[in-house]
């Protein structure tokens, strides 16, 4: 009897539903071609989950192209979620990654394929994430500054410097290679010690806040701001991406979230009661 190599291996229910946890999101793409071969490579690596994002062809899914290149990946392709923005796309998901062979000022620090994933696992191991989500941008311009900005975490896969750009479909299929990969590691090695985590064991209660909640707490706090005068809003410069940086690098929780949310409504509140105090009395 043949053994099959060890990355054609059968994957266990616990490992599915790793993989199933993975959402790969396609900014804006221009080609129908490219969503199918997207929905090929990640059939491939028993991947499930697409979402892409206005689209140029919303019809991409019967496309000529489109279904060539996913080349029997067609149900998943059809199953592919369109959506309007990239914050709906990502909306519940508690760890988001950009993709993109490029920095950006303010945006998270480029790192590894290998690196990302383990980092993304170590949230799914201790259960303070539930869904992650790799963000891979348009095939002609790449992410934007904005879209990186919503990412908490950016990678970068390591290339020729002067010729480091992907095509779409290659760098979704090095991203799901690595993640199966992983799964795989995993299964065949066991669990790490706890010694060898990437971070200590989330204690309950500390699940990682959902995008949805993260973003407004952004806008509350940017509009707390211009309340009290820190922020002009003719003139912000850099303060809310210098502030969405720290953040994502200290991970948000949901209860920090809200702990947050109530400190910018004081502030709010504040500075109301500050301009009541500033205005005469009635007569006068």
């Amino acid at each position: 009897m043949t053994v099959p190599p060890s990355g054609h291996r059968r994957l266990g229910s616990a490992a599915r539903e790793r993989l199933a946890a993975q959402r790969f999101v396609l900014v804006a793409p221009s080609h129908p071609g490219n969503i199918g071969a997207v929905a090929r490579a990640m059939m491939t690596m028993g991947l499930a989950d697409l979402v892409v994002v206005a689209p140029r062809d919303p019809a991409f899914a019967s496309h000529p192209e489109a279904i060539a290149r996913a080349s029997g990946a067609d149900a998943l392709l059809g199953s592919a979620t369109v959506v309007d923005s990239l914050a709906a796309a990502i909306g519940d998901c508690q760890v988001a990654v950009a993709v993109s062979s490029d920095p950006r000022e303010f945006g998270p620090e480029p790192r590894a394929p290998l690196e990302v994933v383990s980092v993304a696992w170590q949230a799914l191991d201790d259960g303070s994430a539930e869904r992650v989500a790799w963000v891979f941008g348009p095939e002609r311009t790449g992410l934007s500054i904005v879209d990186v900005g919503q990412c908490g975490h950016l990678l970068t896969i390591p290339a020729e410097p002067s010729f480091a750009s992907l095509n779409l479909a290659q760098a979704a299929q090095v991203v799901a290679y690595v993640l199966r990969d992983r799964v795989l590691a995993g299964a065949i090695a066991g669990p790490r010690p706890e010694e060898h985590r990437v971070h200590p064991k989330a204690a309950a209660g500390d699940a990682l806040a959902d995008h949805l909640a993260v973003e407004a707490l952004y806008a509350h706090l940017e509009r707390a701001l211009v309340r009290i005068g820190f922020l002009d809003p003719a003139h912000p410069k850099k303060l809310m991406a210098r502030i969405r940086r720290l953040f994502a690098r200290a991970g948000l929780q949901q209860a920090e979230v809200e702990l947050l949310r109530g400190v910018c409504k004081q502030i709010e509140q504040h500075g109301r009661a500050g301009d009541e105090r500033s205005e005469p009395p009635d007569g006068r």
